[in-house]
């Protein structure tokens, strides 16, 4: 695969292996962490930034997709390149958000790895047990602690960066929304660290690979079927 031969390829997916075995062999790490937010009776919860965050989420993908589609838009009609949107990168950034988000960390990791929200494990005055991240556990039916959504659209910054701009304080400002937003809902008892630095590291990871794929790599140039090889010159007869 030619996208694994990239040194940047490498040291992410290195990253992404070497968090999952830390936080496979230590997972005490996620109940410290979230018992700093925890006052023996509740999360810190119901901020009014909290909700903002979390109510603004949805806004934030809508309008950043449909700003995107615009742009692709206008400029196919002016003839223009503003922020260089073209339709390999609407693609990359339609596929990342179905991709990501949806089939990856809603649709597989949330439904099927059963892990139970930090409010609701013993620790923290619930009823279920508390399993570590990457384990497959019965503690909750849907839309559970693992992975976290919020985390993972909120970390869709990265790849609207990667699209739009490439410049560094674009990434900082992408990496700081996602940030926040994993802080407010692990502050929350909605989940555990490792659940938005796991959403992190597959929109990261998905990100790269796709603007591999969709935007960097030029396609084969197209060959009429049946194309016969144009005939050589004929060698000439006349004396030298």
């Amino acid at each position: 695969m030619e996208y694994l031969k990239l040194r940047r390829s490498q040291v992410i997916l290195a990253s992404f292996l070497a968090f999952a075995v830390l936080a496979i062999a230590f997972p005490a790490i996620d109940i410290a962490i979230s018992r700093l937010f925890f006052d023996g009776k509740t999360f810190l919860k119901d901020q009014w930034w909290q909700k903002l965050l979390q109510d603004g989420l949805g806004y934030f993908l809508c309008l950043a997709m449909l700003a995107v589609l615009s742009i692709y838009a206008f400029n196919r009609l002016l003839n223009l390149n503003l922020f260089g949107v073209c339709g390999r990168k609407v693609l990359f950034l339609v596929l990342v958000l179905v991709i990501g988000p949806g089939l990856i960390v809603n649709l597989t990791f949330k439904d099927h790895f059963g892990r139970a929200r930090p409010r609701d494990v013993v620790e923290f005055g619930g009823s279920k047990h508390f399993s570590p991240a990457f384990t497959v556990a019965g503690q909750c039916g849907t839309n559970c602690s693992f992975s976290s959504g919020d985390a993972a659209g909120a970390f869709f910054a990265l790849p609207l960066a990667l699209a739009l701009s490439r410049r560094r304080a674009a990434f900082v400002a992408g990496l700081g929304l996602g940030a926040l937003v994993s802080f407010s809902r692990v502050a929350a008892g909605a989940h555990f660290f490792s659940d938005t630095v796991v959403s992190f590291f597959v929109m990261l990871t998905l990100a790269d690979l796709l603007f591999f794929y969709v935007v960097l790599r030029q396609p084969a140039p197209l060959v009429a079927p049946f194309q016969l090889p144009k005939p050589e010159p004929a060698a000439s007869t006349e004396p030298a």
